[in-house]
């Protein structure tokens, strides 16, 4: 790569344990958070969250636990309407990307800081990435201000999780650290750090899905996540484009990323030798795209997308949508190359 770039990522504090979980009143005390409003999913999600509120103690707001795939604009004005009713000073995002990209939603109208505590592999705690979903479109952008100022990682926190969510969830960080290779603003720490995550997820994440109560397994995918999802400081290309638009469309995005990424990556490897180096390199295969087609079928995942309920009919209206986005990184994309991948995709 020519040596011209920027590297810029806002400050972030990162605290990695077992049993971490049990340090958040003291995280939030440094946060300065006496009225924080812990944001969830609802079931499971909510049950963590109301054992955050009580490790909280009288730093705690109440508990929201009504976070949904893909931000709807209604669920996120709802978020944003309990924070102001909880006159809310901080936002604690306990679970996976729903639960931090909800939060994400409030602090954008609120500035409010964010406390997140992952329990997926998804990677959203690490960026200033945020998504609202309106109609069949999801919009995305970023903002410096919906980045969490803390990441509170405890891996006994993902022991629980079902082996589906956990492969989901870690082909969704894996194709962060593929796009990241050809990625327009990529820069040697952003290449370092997306070899390191994709070498311990290739290892550890089939570990994982094997055997879940593999604990050292399950720090290093959590290692791995909190990688990856520092690489997304570059910019998408068509994988998360597409996972975006997809999304829109009431597709799951962990399933989305993991069908499309190893049909994104053989179309885009053409173009990308160095990438094609690095990812061979990470996967110990001459063939990367084939790679992770492998590990996608080796997993207890959707392998298509009409197995996730994509319409055929929708082709065209995907193709338009990313064709009107002139991605030309690190190829050139028209609107009959998308055709093409998602019926090889379907």
């Amino acid at each position: 790569m020519t040596l011209a770039f920027t590297h810029d990522v806002p400050p972030q504090r990162v605290v990695f344990a077992s049993g971490a979980l049990t340090r958040i009143a003291d995280e939030a005390a440094r946060l300065n958070f006496s009225r924080a409003l812990v944001v969830a999913t609802p079931g499971s999600g909510a049950r963590l969250g109301q054992k955050v509120v009580e490790l909280l103690g009288a730093r705690a707001a109440g508990l929201h636990a009504h976070a949904v795939i893909h931000v709807p604009k209604a669920i996120a004005d709802a978020g944003l309407a309990a924070a102001r009713a909880a006159t809310a000073d901080g936002l604690v995002a306990v679970g996976g990307g729903s639960a931090i990209g909800l939060a994400k939603a409030i602090a954008r109208d609120t500035a409010l800081p964010i406390l997140a505590i992952p329990t997926t592999y998804s990677g959203s705690e690490t960026t200033t990435i945020f998504g609202i979903t309106e109609g069949a479109r999801k919009v995305t952008g970023r903002d410096v201000a919906v980045l969490p100022k803390t990441i509170l990682y405890d891996p006994d926190l993902t022991l629980g999780l079902p082996a589906a969510v956990s492969a989901a969830s870690g082909l969704n960080a894996i194709a962060h650290c593929v796009e990241s290779f050809w990625a327009d603003g990529r820069t040697p720490v952003t290449l370092a750090l997306a070899s390191e995550s994709m070498r311990r997820f290739a290892k550890s994440l089939p570990a994982v899905v094997a055997d879940g109560s593999d604990r050292a397994a399950r720090a290093e995918c959590l290692i791995a996540a909190w990688l990856a999802g520092s690489v997304l400081s570059v910019s998408n290309g068509l994988q998360h484009k597409l996972a975006h638009v997809l999304g829109g469309l009431s597709l799951p995005h962990a399933e989305a990323h993991a069908i499309v990424l190893p049909h994104v990556t053989r179309f885009n490897l053409k173009a990308a030798p160095e990438a094609a180096a690095r990812l061979q390199e990470a996967l110990g295969s001459g063939d990367p795209a084939d790679a992770l087609a492998a590990m996608l079928r080796k997993f207890p995942l959707p392998q298509r997308l009409r197995d996730i309920g994509f319409d055929a009919g929708k082709v065209d209206f995907v193709a338009g949508e990313i064709a009107a986005l002139a991605i030309a990184t690190p190829r050139p994309v028209t609107a009959d190359d998308v055709r093409e991948l998602l019926e090889a995709a379907y």
